[in-house]
């Protein structure tokens, strides 16, 4: 039975209007069945007169949620998701992990089968509609969202999306989800509720409680050999207020497992990415919003050193376990407090020359730039060494241009000077991120040249058909560089490390590890239009570099797989 559309404003229209006037500017869509009232109200944009999100159509649901989380970073803004019933979410899953763990607000949607099988505008029409029906479809991805809600009724729909919204954005940051069902969506809207317009009303946090931050000046006024650990810093901020807070009291800061930079690396206290040497004898440690600021079987603090927790969330409650100590926690905005920890040690700090400490992280920024001498020097031949082949893409590159790292670039051997320069993967680990992310970059920094650094088993996981299509149809001239050493080298280390002595380290080949019969990377990014290169020799890399980039600023993705030995 056939029955008749509703007239005037759909839910549909009601939901996608209402993303756009809460801050929701694109929406990245994987469609389906589930789609038929959205895709009508985006053909009806004419006669409704509506303000939409622009939607993009993106071909694997991994790869929407990789790009809604390059977006952020990029843009400091939200993007909307939208994908199909269960079985696009279910693919939605990976990304939804990575999003949480790194604190980036997503509004994910998707369909949800029709509920009824007849009598009903929507209904179910086709076999697949009876399969893909689950109890709880919204259970799957519950434990890593902030927020979950069915569309129940259509005049739910705007203020719905307003509390997706405040809630995405509120600190600390992340993904939500709203499933709504194909019958809903195709109801007509009823009248305005009696409050028009948006209503979207985040919570920020301000500075941790004073007693907290002169508690924590005084310690580190107090201290010698003080060090901040820092992994995932406001990166919307830049540099500051953080830059001139360690420059003037000379604390060393390190960027441990850096998912967003804390520091340019040209400053005087920037203490490299490892903090073993400096966490051994500390007195005082500021985690920086840092889930891991170290590892606690390869190296403690001393019993009297201080910790000191600073971010939205010092205990990173959505971490079943985690033991690390926290003697004073100055819960709140990271930059917000940042200023007030730095006028507090601007009061009580009696030294501010510390001559000692800024020798010692002299001295061990000169043995590490020797360091990085020696191992790019070992690896220009052929094959290259991934410090080398780093250090390459770090000389050709300028303060415009952002680097996305899953499993590729050494970034202990690069140069970064301004912010946003280079985003880390999340400790969450879901693979193939790193090439989504970054065409997410380009989509929200259209001026800026952003290069994808994967390793070789990262590629494969992001779905390059999808991703170079995606590249294609939106014309983002997206650079990556595939880092190949055909294997698995994070699953080898981590073999390594348990076993060192093992059976597995003396076989030619480790299980599991070997990446075999691997295709042909360049003719993949080739078949979608790229600029694409395999490089053998280091004498080659630098000017394939440049030709690479040649072709993004014209306009043109590019992709060079260089070939690589750990």
């Amino acid at each position: 039975m056939t029955y008749t559309p509703p007239t005037g404003t759909t839910a549909a229209e009601d939901v996608l209007s209402r993303l756009k006037s809460a801050g929701v500017d694109v929406l990245l869509a994987n469609g389906g069945t589930d789609f038929p009232s959205i895709i009508e109200a985006y053909a009806n944009t004419a006669e409704s007169g509506l303000d939409l999100p622009v939607v993009h159509t993106i071909t694997h649901e991994n790869v929407a949620l990789g790009m809604a989380h390059g977006y952020y970073l990029a843009t400091g803004k939200p993007a909307g998701v939208m994908v199909h019933v269960n079985v696009g979410l279910a693919n939605a899953v990976m990304g939804l992990i990575n999003a949480k763990s790194e604190n980036i607000p997503v509004v994910m949607c998707s369909g949800r089968t029709p509920l009824t099988e007849g009598n009903r505008f929507g209904s179910r029409s086709s076999p697949i509609h009876w399969g893909q029906e689950m109890r709880d479809q919204a259970a799957m991805i519950r434990e890593v969202v902030k927020w979950d809600y069915e569309l129940r009724y259509p005049e739910q729909g705007g203020a719905i999306v307003d509390r997706a919204v405040s809630i995405a954005m509120s600190e600390p940051r992340g993904p939500v989800y709203l499933s709504l069902p194909r019958e809903v969506l195709a109801e007509a809207k009823p009248l305005p509720p009696h409050r028009p317009g948006s209503n979207v009303a985040p919570t920020s946090y301000g500075a941790a409680h004073p007693d907290a931050v002169r508690a924590a000046a005084k310690a580190l006024a107090g201290a010698k050999r003080p060090v901040i650990i820092s992994q995932s810093p406001d990166h919307l901020a830049g540099f500051e207020p953080l830059a001139a807070l360690a420059e003037k009291h000379a604390i060393p800061v390190v960027e441990y497992w850096s998912i967003r930079q804390a520091l340019p690396t040209t400053h005087p206290m920037h203490a490299g990415r490892e903090p073993t040497p400096w966490i051994k004898d500390a007195d005082v440690i500021v985690a920086l919003n840092a889930m891991v600021p170290w590892i606690p079987e390869a190296v403690q603090p001393p019993e009297d050193c201080v910790i000191i927790a600073l971010g939205p969330d010092p205990l990173h409650q959505a971490v079943p376990a985690r033991g690390f100590p926290i003697d004073i926690s100055l819960a709140g905005g990271i930059t917000p407090t940042l200023h007030a920890l730095s006028a507090a040690l601007d009061e009580v700090a009696t030294d501010t020359a510390h001559t000692e400490r800024r020798a010692r992280v002299a001295s061990f920024r000169q043995a590490a730039a020797e360091g990085v001498a020696k191992r790019v020097a070992a690896g220009q031949g052929r094959p290259m060494n991934p410090a080398y082949v780093s250090k390459c893409l770090s000389d050709a590159a300028d303060d415009k241009t952002t680097f996305v790292n899953e499993l590729g670039v050494d970034p202990s051997v690069m140069e970064f000077r301004a912010p946003n320069t280079l985003f880390g993967s999340p400790l969450s680990g879901g693979l193939g991120w790193g090439m989504a992310a970054a065409l997410g970059v380009q989509l929200g920094a259209p001026d800026r040249q952003v290069i994808a650094c994967v390793g070789d088993g990262s590629y494969l996981f992001a779905n390059p058909v999808a991703c170079h299509q995606t590249a294609a149809s939106l014309g983002l001239p997206l650079l990556t560089v595939v880092f190949n050493n055909g294997i698995w080298n994070a699953v080898r280390r981590s073999t390594l490390y348990m076993y060192p002595e093992g059976k597995a380290a003396q076989a030619n080949t480790m299980p599991i590890t070997a990446l075999n019969a691997m295709p042909d990377h360049a003719a993949i990014a080739r078949a979608h239009g790229a600029h694409a290169e395999r490089v053998e020799d280091g004498a080659d890399l630098p000017a394939a570099i440049q030709r690479a980039l040649a072709a993004t600023k014209a306009g043109q993705q590019a992709l060079l797989e260089v070939i690589v030995s750990y």
